[in-house]
C-alpha cells in the first residue's frame, strides 16, 4: 500500500490513479501495511510522515516515486 502527503504536482488525485492502474493499494493514512509514504517535502514532519518513520516506511519524493512507477510500466 502507498500513501501519499502533501500538495504535489501533479495533483494527487492523478498519482493515484496511476498507482491503482499500476496495481498499487492507494490508502488515507500511514498504517503497519503501508510501503511507501510518497511526499512533496520527504523532510515533512506532518503526522503521516511521523507515523511512517515510526514504523519504518520508507518516505519519497514524488520525482522517485515517478521512477518507481516508470518500473512498473506506469507513467504520470
Amino acid at each position: 500500500m502507498v500513501v501519499f502527503t502533501g500538495a504535489t504536482s501533479p495533483p494527487r488525485e492523478d498519482w493515484q490513479r496511476e498507482a491503482v492502474a499500476a496495481g498499487l493499494t492507494v490508502g488515507d493514512n500511514v498504517t503497519t501495511k503501508t510501503r511507501l509514504l510518497i511526499a512533496a517535502d520527504p523532510d515533512s514532519m506532518s503526522g503521516k510522515a511521523k507515523k511512517a518513520r515510526q514504523y519504518g516506511v520508507p518516505i519519497v519524493h514524488p520525482v522517485a516515486y515517478q521512477g518507481i512507477l516508470a518500473g512498473l510500466g506506469a507513467t504520470v
